[in-house]
């Protein structure tokens, strides 16, 4: 193939992913790549893309691939897009929840862009995720400074930076988050139920199946946790059918701090309450509460060791210890998956389970804490700390 006709096929791989058709946008740039292995532009193109198929992991390595051509050729077009890739491989960082590595990725383009307003933005609330609350608010000072950007952009962060140092000043406790997001999610769960129910269907059924025995147990999806059992939402008895109430992880605003709400900002727990670091997000949505641990220590047996804890607080909260005789019990949790380098992460649907949920875990894990020591866990999302 010559330049040209690449070129006029990559534009179709371009519209395709604009067009949002990831599939069809990978596939071509894949055959265009076996003719053109070392254009930097496909590559990038083909990171992003990528991305866009939520497999960060391979974006991550392309990036990498993409520099080591890129320092070896070292012509104009190679200094032209390498920014670009630096920045796709930050952002694949921060989906594999490596907020060293991408905070790495920033700064590196920083050394060569020190105004680049992305890259401090980026740096800004990768910082302010993993709990780093005074570098991220310098980092974000220094862009607001700069003036590198649209108006617009600037505004809402200087709204969302004052947000986040009134909270501080304000020693508004981390927990706060967690019960706004748990009541206004228990809030909407609670008016749909009640509507449903007119119509005689039930909230918070588990899902069961009949053994060959003929016992009727729980639910355990194929290749899941044997603890994993399933309720749903709701259920019209009469048909099985399922009904889901919010499709989406419900993030919301905690009042007087509605910025907040926009990006993961982690606040530190006060110290004196737990023998590990604890932190809270300013996004933790309920209905997929994320649960994220580091060892002091990371080891291969991290994940067996963190799994019986989690298993039994699962079952407790399946089995309506957070709640009461009609309401308030789990309804699924995810396996245990890593969390960037020497992180794990669990999430929860925790229903309409009470905040005594979260209290109920920290005891568990300090019960861990004392046989494998733990360094820190953070509630919602963000970066859990090194």
């Amino acid at each position: 193939m010559t330049d040209r006709f690449i070129d006029q096929i990559a534009e179709r791989a371009m519209a395709a992913l604009k067009s949002d058709d990831p599939e069809k946008a990978a596939r071509t740039l894949h055959r265009l790549l076996a003719e053109a292995p070392e254009r930097l532009d496909l590559l990038h193109a083909l990171a992003v893309t990528e991305l866009r198929r939520a497999d960060p992991g391979t974006a991550w390595q392309i990036t990498l691939h993409a520099q080591q051509l890129a320092e070896r050729v070292r012509d104009d077009r190679a200094a032209m897009i390498m920014p670009q890739l630096v920045m796709v491989r930050a952002a694949a960082l921060e989906d594999l929840l490596d907020g060293e590595g991408a905070a790495d990725a920033y700064r590196l383009l920083l050394e060569h862009e020190p105004e680049n307003p992305r890259a401090l933005q980026g740096l800004g609330h990768v910082l302010l995720g993993a709990g780093r609350l005074d570098e991220g608010l310098a980092t974000f000072d220094r862009y607001i400074a700069d003036q590198q950007d649209e108006a617009s952009y600037i505004e809402g962060a200087q709204a969302f930076v004052a947000a986040v140092r009134r909270f501080v000043q304000d020693d508004i406790h981390p927990e706060e988050l967690l019960k706004a997001h748990r009541g206004s999610y228990v809030e909407m769960f609670d008016h749909y139920a009640a509507q449903m129910a007119q119509k005689g269907w039930v909230a918070e059924a588990a899902r069961m199946t009949r053994e060959d025995d003929g016992r009727v147990v729980p639910m355990i999806p194929e290749g899941a946790r044997p603890y994993a059992a399933l309720r749903v939402d709701l259920v019209d008895p009469q048909s099985g059918q399922p009904g889901r109430i919010g499709e989406q992880p419900m993030v919301v605003a905690l009042a007087g701090f509605e910025p907040l709400s926009q990006a993961a900002v982690a606040f530190a727990w006060p110290e004196r309450d737990w023998p590990f670091a604890v932190y809270v997000s300013s996004q933790c949505p309920w209905n997929d509460l994320v649960v994220q641990v580091r060892f002091a220590d990371p080891g291969p047996d991290d994940v067996d060791a963190l799994d019986g804890i989690v298993g039994d607080w699962y079952a407790a909260g399946f089995d309506g210890r957070f709640g009461d005789a009609q309401s308030g019990r789990f309804h699924e949790v995810s396996d245990i998956e890593p969390a960037g380098p020497g992180g794990l992460r669990v999430s929860v649907d925790a229903g309409r389970a009470q905040l005594s949920a979260v209290h109920d875990l920290l005891r568990r894990l300090v019960v861990l804490h004392g046989q494998r020591p733990l360094r820190a866990v953070l509630f919602g999302r963000g970066f859990v700390p090194a």
